[in-house]
């Protein structure tokens, strides 16, 4: 289980990247915190790093443990430069054990890295008795075929002079080939990636390389993330400290990173063909117009004011950290929670009359998500030979790759220009092609108070063109039973949910909310037309929060509101889109009634 950074940026010491970070990489090599598979780091180590006016990096590596080394220290601390590669091994069986074996590997202006292993290595190349298949070294006659396939495509001279005996000596060169070749260095991981994949061969291949001026890397089977800070980037196998500004790359992704710009395209996407051409498809762009540290700052001040505040309420963006996401996942499936297939019902009849109505060139999904019913609207529009690019818009970054490379991967030729933006604060629209269909689903706008759905419909209203339209989700006012019971299923698990709030104050602001203490409440106010979710406090207790030096009185029976959804009507809706600036010119529901889609262009 190997671990791996890389850094582009203004001038720092190896030390402040390599060994000053509280989980930096010595201590990811012996208590890494996301390792998937493997053993800890102890066979070796290796810094690769640039000096000003030398385009050919320098290397110190080592075999054995990266914290026994004594020298690095003192040259890490002295040692200032504007790009490095570092990493740690663990050495599988059937490979060298020297520092010829650690990474960096390089050659010329290059650096090279392998965190995982390519299956079958040590019985086809590796191992002093050849054919011995080993079971628990993910071995079989398969993989060891496929990695002789992949050694024969290489000139003799490019086998022999391999630079250890190692599959990532192996893969270095097949990536090296196509560098040589012209490959860009995210097309060229992309395609060692599907080159080894064709051969029928198997295993982890997360893939890291520089040049010095650009970072390529690939998530195919371990951790990657990569972070923004001052004036530079670092991409990494794991955080190296506890800030929330690291992004996950998603899996089967390549990364592509300069010191100010950070691109993350689809495997599939960059692959070449082996001949140097790429596939007929387009790189994601992402367009961050969130400000540095916007969660951490935003979750502060929710936080403060929420908490001190009578009655105590907090926003229910905070509900959808990795757990909250994967809990709400599950709600989106119970029998109670009817929204979702509503919805989806809806567009399934109602998809082509949608994209009859609007002939957009583009479509634009305000928060998202996974983007599965978008793909109802991408078909329609595709069927009408309009579409020609998708704005997903989102606050997870993962969330927005993960859907825009499913909708590359589905729609050839499609242009995907994603936008890291809280919809509510930092909205904006890229201009993309022709007329825009804006689509805001799920019935999101309803966890808005009256006034601030107000406010974002006339900010969208603003922002949009002669010939835009915007296709809002709506929950419908029903039999208040059928609704409850949509926020308090008889499993428990949207109880799950809303006490995760609490849960992510714990991790995020060092809270002390004992989840056991609260209990879990959904009711429906006549008045208002909507549900409240809330959070009562089961005894007199006393929170702390040591990250805002805050103490949160509650007594017994004390609620706090986390979620307020909206329910509505059509001529409500017609009212509220009227005072924005908007016609209603399109009304759907599902068979029975439960949920509206409206279909609006700007007066």
């Amino acid at each position: 289980m190997c671990r791996h950074l890389a850094y582009l940026g203004q001038s720092v010491t190896i030390k402040s990247i390599l060994l000053d970070p509280p989980h930096n990489l010595a201590e990811q090599a012996w208590a890494p915190r996301e390792q998937r598979s493997g053993t800890m780091n102890v066979d070796g180590f290796g810094v690769g790093w640039y000096a000003d006016g030398d385009p050919e990096p320098a290397r110190y590596r080592r075999s054995g443990p990266i914290w026994a080394d004594d020298s690095l220290p003192d040259l890490a601390r002295v040692t200032k430069t504007k790009a490095m590669l570092c990493a740690v091994r663990s050495a599988s069986l059937g490979t060298d054990g020297g520092a010829a074996a650690s990474a960096p590997y390089g050659e010329g202006k290059w650096l090279f890295s392998l965190n995982g292993k390519l299956f079958g290595w040590s019985d086809a190349l590796g191992s002093p008795h050849p054919g011995r298949l080993r079971p628990d070294t993910g071995a079989s006659p398969q993989t060891t075929a496929a990695v002789l396939k992949l050694a024969e495509s290489l000139p003799a001279a490019d086998l022999l002079g391999l630079q250890a005996r190692c599959d990532t000596a192996l893969i270095w060169a097949l990536v090296r080939r196509r560098l040589e070749a012209g490959d860009e260095p995210a097309a060229a991981l992309a395609g060692t990636v599907s080159e080894i994949k064709s051969a029928g061969g198997s295993g982890r291949f997360n893939l890291l390389l520089t040049d010095g001026e650009v970072i390529a890397a690939t998530a195919a089977g371990d951790s990657l993330y990569y972070q923004q800070r001052g004036g530079g980037v670092i991409v990494a196998s794991e955080p190296s400290d506890d800030e929330t500004s690291w992004q996950e790359v998603p899996q089967h992704s390549v990364l592509e990173a300069t010191a100010t710009t950070v691109l993350v395209t689809s495997l599939g996407a960059q692959a070449t063909d082996g001949e140097g051409q790429p596939p007929m498809t387009t790189p994601i762009e992402i367009d961050r117009r969130l400000p540095e540290r916007f969660f951490e700052a935003a979750l502060r001040a929710d936080a403060a004011a929420g908490l001190t505040s009578t009655p105590k309420s907090l926003p229910p963006k905070w509900f959808y950290d990795e757990r909250g996401s994967e809990l709400f996942d599950k709600i989106t499936m119970l029998d109670e929670y009817y929204p979702t297939r509503a919805e989806r019902e809806i567009l399934t009849a109602r998809a082509g009359e949608i994209a009859a109505a609007t002939k957009a060139a583009t479509l634009v999904e305000l928060g998202s998500g996974s983007g599965d019913k978008t793909r109802l609207l991408l078909d329609a529009l595709s069927d009408l030979g309009t579409l020609a690019t998708y704005i997903p818009v989102d606050v997870s970054e993962s969330a927005l790759v993960t859907a825009a490379n499913r909708m590359i991967e589905r729609y050839d030729g499609l242009r995907v220009h994603a936008v890291l933006s809280d919809f509510t604060e930092h909205l904006g629209l890229p201009s993309g092609d022709g007329t825009r269909l804006i689509a805001f689903l799920g019935s999101t706008i309803g966890n808005l108070l009256p006034d601030e759905r107000a406010e974002f419909l006339r900010g969208l209203r603003a922002k949009l063109r002669p010939g835009d339209s915007v296709l809002l989700g709506t929950d419908l006012v029903k039999d208040p039973a059928v609704l409850v019971a949509a926020y308090d299923d008889a499993a428990g698990v949207t109880a799950d949910f809303n006490k995760n709030i609490l849960a992510v104050l714990n991790a995020e602001l060092g809270g002390n909310f004992d989840l056991d203490e609260f209990e879990h409440v959904a009711v429906w106010d006549t008045g208002a037309e909507w549900i409240e979710m809330r959070l009562r406090s089961c005894v007199d207790q006393t929170v702390e929060l040591s990250g805002l030096g805050l103490s949160v009185p509650f007594v017994a029976g004390e609620e706090l509101r986390t979620e307020v959804s909206a329910k509505f009507r059509r001529d409500g809706v017609a009212d509220e889109l009227a005072a924005a600036g908007l016609r209603l010119r399109h009304w759907w529901t599902d068979d029975r009634g439960r949920f509206g889609l409206s279909l609006s262009d700007p007066v």
